[in-house]
């Protein structure tokens, strides 16, 4: 470096000032260097990180907000982005690596990447509250085929249109949906104006509606499946944490779905 770091004495070394000057700045190199290291160690963890989820579905709740709940709790430090787009455009957004996980109805499908099949969840008719349909404990397909359904043209509405017409439609008999450019919450204040009735999966019961009740549709056992889907590539920590958890509630919803359908022993 063209200048002496220290002087040497019988009795020992003592720097220089240019040596001091040396330690000093060394001392702050190493302490980033330090801090970088544990950064990453943490990051290998998901101790933090950041998780990119795409979301077709709502948090009000059931399964899926109860695995964002332990997930916030476990790793808090992980920041999680949410965002909800067609169906279409977060699995683009997923390819291109710009989002680590899509949240939505249907089974895993393989040619889309690595899947989990999270819970099947139970089917509602969302019926205005002073409709003769609301009194009802439950309602099946030929209850409801001469009712007017309305649906969003958003996602999911596409999926809940699809969903009503292979259900409700019967040899020659075709079944009224209107789509409307609204959302979620639109599509509910128009049932609850008794303007038709509407779809929804057990997990959209969490939020409440003006003038809007919910019955059970189709049989004790018809059931809508909700899957995580990712990109087997992506190594980030913290979509590895979020899928060991899925994996957990996935497990446990499945054991409380089959203890509830075993019958009851005899006394």
């Amino acid at each position: 470096m063209g200048l002496s770091l220290f002087e040497r004495h019988p009795t020992g070394v003592r720097l220089t000032a240019g040596g001091r000057r040396f330690t000093a700045s060394a001392r702050t190199l190493l302490k980033d260097l330090d801090t970088a290291v544990g950064d990453v160690q943490m990051h290998g963890v998901a101790a933090q990180g950041h998780l990119r989820v795409g979301l077709i579905a709502s948090l009000s709740v059931g399964l899926i907000r109860d695995l964002f709940i332990a997930l916030l709790a476990d790793h808090p430090e992980i920041e999680v982005s949410i965002q909800e787009l067609d169906r279409s455009e977060l699995l683009m957004l997923l390819n291109h690596r710009e989002i680590d996980v899509v949240i939505a109805a249907g089974e895993p499908e393989p040619e889309l990447g690595d899947g989990l099949l999270l819970h099947r969840e139970r089917i509602y008719l969302a019926v205005a509250a002073d409709h003769l349909f609301a009194e009802r404990d439950r309602l099946f397909w030929d209850d409801v085929r001469r009712t007017p359904f309305i649906v969003s043209a958003y996602e999911p509405g596409p999926e809940i249109h699809d969903y009503i017409t292979r259900n409700a439609t019967g040899l020659g008999q075709f079944v009224h949906v209107r789509r409307f450019r609204l959302g979620r919450e639109g599509i509910m204040n128009l049932v609850g104006l008794g303007l038709g009735v509407s779809l929804v999966a057990n997990h959209w019961r969490g939020v409440s509606y003006p003038n809007v009740s919910f019955v059970p549709i189709g049989d004790e056992d018809e059931r809508v499946p909700f899957s995580l889907t990712w990109r087997p590539e992506n190594d980030n920590p913290a979509l590895r944490r979020f899928v060991s958890l899925a994996r957990v509630h996935a497990r446990k919803a499945a054991a409380d779905d089959a203890a509830s359908q075993r019958p009851d022993p005899l006394p």
